[in-house]
């Protein structure tokens, strides 16, 4: 792709599909070009994850830092797919990013995503396209969704090779609503995510998010 030019972008929300072209040096982190998909699709009130279909093997794989924008942008030779999709909602926030070898839940829906997408730059084997989706170490996962309250959300980190986790933590005040009325207890909240580790990879936590429990 020459960056001195224009990237053309085809991006897709629920069943609302966006196709422009934007000139290179308008993208310069990843807050940017989230910015610039809120505008695009009208998503103000609504938080959501970037993905793009990677042109070499049609993995879908996250935008969520500029470590991973910049590849994205540096793949991309005609056509930059992006799928956006509502933050918990995502195949990669609840599936994660799997090999076909770690099993075949969540091919279908996979399958849909890629296809919903329009064809690629060039012609490849259905089959083979859809179950590489799955190439990639599962690093997280929301577990019992329908269990903790809306303003909570149960993750699993998954690490390997004794990689910590990324992220930071301080004291601090939080507030709980009770029967009594409003009260101020001592919490503990992430203070700092490392750049391009499992946490921030994952896009499910952020800086100031309460850790109630760590097991």
């Amino acid at each position: 792709m020459d960056f001195a030019g224009l990237i053309e972008i085809k991006s897709k929300f629920d069943a609302e599909f966006r196709r422009f072209s934007i000139a290179s040096t308008a993208i310069s982190t990843f807050r940017d070009f989230y910015q610039l998909l809120e505008r695009r699709h009208g998503l103000y009130s609504i938080p959501f994850v970037i993905q793009y279909v990677d042109p070499k093997d049609n993995d879908l794989l996250p935008i969520n830092n500029d470590e991973n924008l910049a590849r994205a942008l540096k793949v991309t030779t005609t056509l930059l797919r992006l799928l956006l999709q509502r933050k918990g909602e995502s195949y990669g926030e609840i599936n994660g990013y799997r090999s076909s070898s770690q099993g075949i839940r969540g091919k279908k829906a996979a399958a849909d995503l890629v296809r919903s997408m329009g064809g690629s730059e060039r012609k490849a084997n259905h089959d083979r396209a859809i179950s590489l989706l799955d190439d990639f170490r599962k690093v997280s996962s929301i577990i019992d969704i329908d269990i903790v309250p809306e303003t909570m959300r149960r993750v699993r980190l998954i690490r390997s090779d004794a990689k910590p986790l990324g992220f930071f933590i301080r004291d601090g005040v939080s507030v709980r609503v009770t029967p009594t009325g409003i009260e101020r207890v001592p919490g503990i909240f992430i203070s700092r995510l490392n750049p391009g580790g499992l946490a921030e990879s994952t896009g499910l936590l952020a800086v100031n998010d309460e850790v109630r429990i760590i097991i």
